[in-house]
Protein backbone atom coordinates (compact mmCIF):
# COMPACT_ATOMS: atom_id res chain seq x y z
CA UNK A 1 0.00 0.00 0.00
CA UNK A 2 1.35 3.45 -0.93
CA UNK A 3 0.54 4.93 2.48
CA UNK A 4 2.79 2.37 4.19
CA UNK A 5 5.55 2.99 1.64
CA UNK A 6 5.40 6.74 2.27
CA UNK A 7 5.53 6.27 6.04
CA UNK A 8 8.57 4.03 5.62
CA UNK A 9 10.26 6.51 3.28
CA UNK A 10 9.62 9.41 5.65
CA UNK A 11 10.88 7.34 8.60
CA UNK A 12 14.13 6.42 6.78
CA UNK A 13 15.21 10.04 6.23
CA UNK A 14 18.42 10.97 8.04
CA UNK A 15 17.62 12.31 11.50
CA UNK A 16 13.97 11.27 11.34
CA UNK A 17 12.40 10.53 14.68
CA UNK A 18 10.06 7.58 14.99
CA UNK A 19 6.56 8.61 13.97
CA UNK A 20 4.15 8.65 16.91
CA UNK A 21 0.61 7.42 16.47
CA UNK A 22 -1.28 10.24 14.83
CA UNK A 23 -4.99 10.96 14.58
CA UNK A 24 -4.59 11.70 10.85
CA UNK A 25 -3.36 9.85 7.78
CA UNK A 26 -0.42 10.33 5.46
CA UNK A 27 -2.50 11.94 2.71
CA UNK A 28 -3.74 14.58 5.16
CA UNK A 29 -0.13 15.13 6.24
CA UNK A 30 0.88 15.54 2.57
CA UNK A 31 -1.78 18.23 2.04
CA UNK A 32 -0.71 20.07 5.20
CA UNK A 33 2.97 19.87 4.20
CA UNK A 34 2.18 21.49 0.84
CA UNK A 35 0.36 24.26 2.70
CA UNK A 36 3.43 24.77 4.90
CA UNK A 37 5.67 24.90 1.83
CA UNK A 38 3.33 27.41 0.21
CA UNK A 39 3.46 29.65 3.29
CA UNK A 40 7.25 29.41 3.57
CA UNK A 41 8.18 29.85 -0.06
CA UNK A 42 8.10 33.65 0.10
CA UNK A 43 10.79 33.61 2.80
CA UNK A 44 8.51 34.72 5.63
CA UNK A 45 6.60 32.24 7.78
CA UNK A 46 4.54 34.07 10.38
CA UNK A 47 2.08 33.07 13.06
CA UNK A 48 -0.60 34.42 10.73
CA UNK A 49 0.53 31.93 8.06
CA UNK A 50 0.56 29.09 10.58
CA UNK A 51 -2.89 30.10 11.81
CA UNK A 52 -4.20 30.09 8.23
CA UNK A 53 -2.84 26.57 7.73
CA UNK A 54 -4.37 25.34 11.00
CA UNK A 55 -7.70 26.88 10.00
CA UNK A 56 -7.51 25.32 6.53
CA UNK A 57 -6.78 21.81 7.80
CA UNK A 58 -9.43 22.05 10.52
CA UNK A 59 -12.05 22.92 7.90
CA UNK A 60 -10.81 20.65 5.12
CA UNK A 61 -10.33 17.53 7.23
CA UNK A 62 -12.84 18.13 10.07
CA UNK A 63 -10.14 18.18 12.75
CA UNK A 64 -10.36 19.66 16.21
CA UNK A 65 -8.03 22.52 17.16
CA UNK A 66 -5.49 20.35 18.99
CA UNK A 67 -5.26 17.77 16.21
CA UNK A 68 -4.84 20.52 13.60
CA UNK A 69 -1.99 22.03 15.63
CA UNK A 70 -0.29 18.64 15.88
CA UNK A 71 -0.78 18.01 12.16
CA UNK A 72 0.74 21.36 11.20
CA UNK A 73 3.69 20.77 13.52
CA UNK A 74 4.35 17.38 11.96
CA UNK A 75 3.88 18.86 8.48
CA UNK A 76 6.44 21.57 9.27
CA UNK A 77 8.95 18.91 10.29
CA UNK A 78 8.35 16.76 7.22
CA UNK A 79 8.38 19.73 4.86
CA UNK A 80 11.72 20.80 6.38
CA UNK A 81 13.19 17.37 5.73
CA UNK A 82 11.96 16.83 2.18
CA UNK A 83 14.00 18.11 -0.72
CA UNK A 84 11.09 18.00 -3.14
CA UNK A 85 7.33 18.20 -2.79
CA UNK A 86 6.74 15.52 -5.42
CA UNK A 87 6.03 12.91 -2.74
CA UNK A 88 3.36 15.12 -1.17
CA UNK A 89 1.77 15.95 -4.53
CA UNK A 90 1.82 12.31 -5.65
CA UNK A 91 0.19 11.24 -2.39
CA UNK A 92 -2.60 13.77 -2.90
CA UNK A 93 -3.02 12.66 -6.51
CA UNK A 94 -3.43 9.01 -5.50
CA UNK A 95 -5.57 9.40 -2.39
CA UNK A 96 -7.91 12.31 -2.99
CA UNK A 97 -10.74 12.62 -5.50
CA UNK A 98 -10.60 15.31 -8.19
CA UNK A 99 -12.97 17.52 -6.17
CA UNK A 100 -10.85 17.06 -3.04
CA UNK A 101 -7.71 17.94 -5.01
CA UNK A 102 -9.36 21.15 -6.21
CA UNK A 103 -10.35 21.87 -2.60
CA UNK A 104 -6.72 21.42 -1.50
CA UNK A 105 -5.59 23.82 -4.23
CA UNK A 106 -8.17 26.34 -2.99
CA UNK A 107 -6.76 25.95 0.52
CA UNK A 108 -3.27 26.56 -0.87
CA UNK A 109 -4.52 29.84 -2.39
CA UNK A 110 -6.04 30.78 1.00
CA UNK A 111 -2.75 30.10 2.77
CA UNK A 112 -0.85 32.10 0.15
CA UNK A 113 -3.23 35.03 0.63
CA UNK A 114 -3.08 34.90 4.45
CA UNK A 115 -0.38 37.57 4.61
CA UNK A 116 -2.34 39.84 2.25
CA UNK A 117 0.31 39.55 -0.44
CA UNK A 118 0.50 36.88 -3.13
CA UNK A 119 4.17 36.35 -3.78
CA UNK A 120 5.12 35.14 -7.28
CA UNK A 121 6.83 32.09 -5.73
CA UNK A 122 3.55 31.13 -3.99
CA UNK A 123 1.63 31.54 -7.22
CA UNK A 124 4.12 29.41 -9.19
CA UNK A 125 4.12 26.68 -6.54
CA UNK A 126 0.33 26.42 -6.53
CA UNK A 127 0.16 26.42 -10.32
CA UNK A 128 2.85 23.71 -10.48
CA UNK A 129 1.03 21.56 -7.93
CA UNK A 130 -2.22 21.98 -9.90
CA UNK A 131 -0.43 20.94 -13.12
CA UNK A 132 1.09 17.89 -11.41
CA UNK A 133 -2.41 16.97 -10.23
CA UNK A 134 -3.65 17.37 -13.83
CA UNK A 135 -6.33 19.83 -12.71
CA UNK A 136 -8.14 21.85 -15.38
CA UNK A 137 -6.98 25.47 -15.57
CA UNK A 138 -10.58 26.65 -15.20
CA UNK A 139 -10.98 24.78 -11.92
CA UNK A 140 -7.70 26.24 -10.63
CA UNK A 141 -8.81 29.75 -11.60
CA UNK A 142 -12.17 29.23 -9.87
CA UNK A 143 -10.46 27.93 -6.73
CA UNK A 144 -8.27 31.04 -6.74
CA UNK A 145 -11.29 33.34 -7.07
CA UNK A 146 -13.13 31.51 -4.29
CA UNK A 147 -10.09 31.72 -2.01
CA UNK A 148 -9.83 35.45 -2.68
CA UNK A 149 -13.51 35.88 -1.80
CA UNK A 150 -13.30 33.68 1.31
CA UNK A 151 -10.21 35.41 2.70
CA UNK A 152 -11.41 38.90 1.82
CA UNK A 153 -7.89 39.59 0.59
CA UNK A 154 -7.17 41.47 -2.58
CA UNK A 155 -4.23 40.27 -4.59
CA UNK A 156 -1.61 42.90 -5.23
CA UNK A 157 -0.99 43.29 -8.94
CA UNK A 158 2.26 41.85 -10.20
CA UNK A 159 4.65 44.18 -11.94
Amino acid sequence: MLTKAIRELLAKRPGAAPAPERPFDVQTLAAAALMVECARIDGAFTERDRGAICHAVREAFALDHETAEILVGVAEKHEDDMWDNWLFTETIKRHFSRDEQIEIVRRLWEVALADEHLHPFEERLIERVARELDLPEEAVAQSRELATERTGRKEEPRE
